[in-house]
């Protein structure tokens, strides 16, 4: 469907794609100019749509594409091997936050996507990025060792309980920064020690006291 586009020598599609990052990332889909990404990238708008069919079509091959990046990003930091969900989650948090320092702008793309889209696509949107997380979910949940909570709390339902709080943990960001993208990535070392605080709470409350002695990656 976008041969022509991907036929491309790799620097130009890189400072085509670039231009439409930054213009959709700070605009969002409604506002942004396809004259604005066509100056910036130094190419005519028949060229544009000569390798996209729309701004739609465009928009949504954007999406595609950083989530592709986010993925190829995520797969330079392996996991370690340990068997605590708690250390895993706090892994995973640091290896987020570690990639949106490093493509700020796809983050606030990302933020701009879910709230800011037209109510007809955001449907499409929220199930490209519930297809990555199944994919990732095995891995973020490999080998963990669910012995470690307590024996009055189901491991299940525990599990249910983390992911609901990193969810709603994810949405108080995306309403805290909104239109802030920069100053939350100024802020890591602060956002990360909250991260852990708040995973060091949930820990409390589903292991047992005398589990917190241990070595977390035992």
């Amino acid at each position: 469907m976008y041969d022509n586009f991907e036929n491309l020598k790799d620097d130009k599609k890189r400072i085509i794609l670039n231009a439409c990052i930054h213009e959709f990332a700070d605009k969002g889909f409604d506002q942004a100019s396809t004259n604005r990404m066509i100056k910036e990238a130094a190419i005519s708008k028949g060229i544009l749509f000569h390798y996209f069919k729309n701004k739609r079509s465009l928009f949504f091959y954007i999406i595609d594409y950083c989530i592709e990046t986010v993925m190829d990003e995520f797969k330079k930091y392996p996991l370690t091997e340990t068997k605590d969900i708690f250390q895993r989650v706090s892994e995973v948090g640091v290896i987020k936050l570690k990639i949106a320092q490093e493509h700020p702008y796809i983050v606030k793309l990302f933020m701009e996507a879910l709230a800011s889209s037209p109510r007809d696509m955001r449907s499409e949107i929220e199930m490209k990025y519930i297809r990555v997380s199944k994919e990732f979910m095995p891995m973020f949940f490999e080998n963990i060792d669910y012995s470690r909570f307590r024996n009055d709390v189901d491991p299940t339902k525990a599990i249910q309980v983390i992911m609901l709080f990193l969810g709603a943990l994810g949405e108080k960001y995306l309403k805290d920064y909104k239109g802030k993208e920069r100053e939350m990535l100024d802020n890591y070392d602060k956002i990360l020690a909250e991260y852990m605080e708040y995973m060091e709470i949930l820990k409390y409350g589903m292991y047992p006291q005398n589990y917190h002695a241990l070595p977390a990656s035992n």
